[in-house]
């Protein structure tokens, strides 16, 4: 019972998933039970006609629950309403509105504006539920009229009547409860998918396809908030920005895959020299940016560990062994300083490098 109550948890909670399939069969378990119940009791209150119906009734849902086994959800949802529409006409007609068999239509109101949310093997229109609302309401009235009318083919007690009235309302209570619970459950796991499909998008958006570091457009959002942090609680960070050297050689000796190869391998040794509240990502092209919480002799070290390994680094590429370096630019911020100024200094620094040899680490204040 404790991993019943658990499942059920987990399933509102969008953490398991009941499938179609599922719902269907369970659904039409309950129905032939109750089915079956319903040929003990009419059998004890000497009902013939509906002892036989429930009995065929058994059958007719064997065969949804074989429509359900194949995919045909809909079939077999459309055939349930059906069949309990046609219920209550005979069964109020043969005992009596006051038997409660009306119920039973009244509970499955619900059931086909769920089944315009189902996806199966075909669509319902959106004026389909509308229209069987329309539907069920106008045989209801007919048969409580009709019913209330003609003389009964079947005299029940009073007795009689109000122990299937009672176990109608249970019954169509209970169906009714299973509807609510679909629709419940099936609210729940579309917020679920629809936050998970706007996590996925949104680190789509702000990470780089190839290297899979963060973007420039992920790291604009970082920097603007190292701003306020150094503003606000004087946090200290600096600027690393590195650039592959002569990487245009590289493309154009050995093709655009070594290059991404590259790019690629420069990402990973990034990743293994920062820390974890360091920001690192792919400024654009063979460029990168780093957000260093620190000063500058933190940035220099940090910098001067990732040049160090890239230069030590051999790239395998089609029998041919790549060799390269990087030259970096440093700048640590100052207050007053805007971030665009911030930036601009960090990559004079970076192309002093690159004018003055390349493959060294230039980490002069302005």
């Amino acid at each position: 019972m404790k991993l019943f109550f658990a499942n059920i948890k987990k399933v509102l909670a969008g953490e398991k998933v009941i499938s179609q399939q599922d719902r269907m069969e369970a659904l039409s378990v309950a129905i032939i039970a109750v089915h079956l119940i319903f040929i003990w009791l009419f059998a004890m209150v000497g009902v013939w006609p509906l002892i036989l119906y429930n009995i065929l009734v058994v059958s007719y849902y064997l065969a949804v629950f074989r429509l359900v086994k194949e995919g045909s959800y809909l079939r077999g949802y459309s055939m349930t309403f059906g069949e309990i529409v046609f219920q209550e006409i005979l069964a109020s007609l043969l005992v009596g509105w006051g038997t409660g068999f009306y119920l039973y239509v009244l509970a499955i109101v619900p059931m086909f504006h769920y089944i315009g949310t189902v996806k199966s093997e075909k669509q319902v229109k959106p004026i389909v539920p509308f229209l069987a609302d329309i539907f069920v309401i106008f045989v209801t009235v007919a048969v409580c009229v009709v019913a209330n009318r003609i003389k009964l083919p079947f005299d029940l007690t009073p007795v009689d009547r109000w122990t299937l009235f009672g176990v109608n309302l249970v019954f169509s209570f209970f169906l009714l409860a299973i509807m609510s619970f679909f629709f419940v459950m099936d609210s729940q796991i579309a917020v679920v998918q629809l936050n998970q499909e706007n996590e996925v998008l949104e680190h789509t958006s702000s990470v780089d396809p190839l290297t899979g570091l963060n973007n420039r457009r992920s790291m604009e959002v970082q920097l603007d908030r190292a701003m306020d942090l150094a503003k606000t609680k004087g946090k200290l960070f600096s600027l690393i920005m590195g650039d592959i050297d002569n990487f245009k050689r590289i493309n154009d000796t050995y093709g655009h895959e070594c290059g991404d190869m590259a790019l690629t391998s420069v990402s990973e040794i990034f990743r293994a020299s920062v820390r974890e509240d360091d920001t690192v990502c792919r400024w654009g092209g063979e460029e990168f940016l780093v957000l260093i919480s620190g000063n500058q002799t933190d940035a220099v070290a940090v910098a001067e560990r990732m040049r160090s390994r890239i230069e030590a680094q051999v790239l395998e590429y089609q029998g041919n062994e790549i060799r390269f370096t990087m030259t970096f630019g440093v700048m640590t911020y100052v207050p007053g300083y805007s971030l665009n100024k911030l930036i601009q200094f960090t990559d004079e620094n970076l192309y002093k490098g690159k004018t003055n040899g390349k493959n060294q680490v230039v980490y002069k204040q302005q």
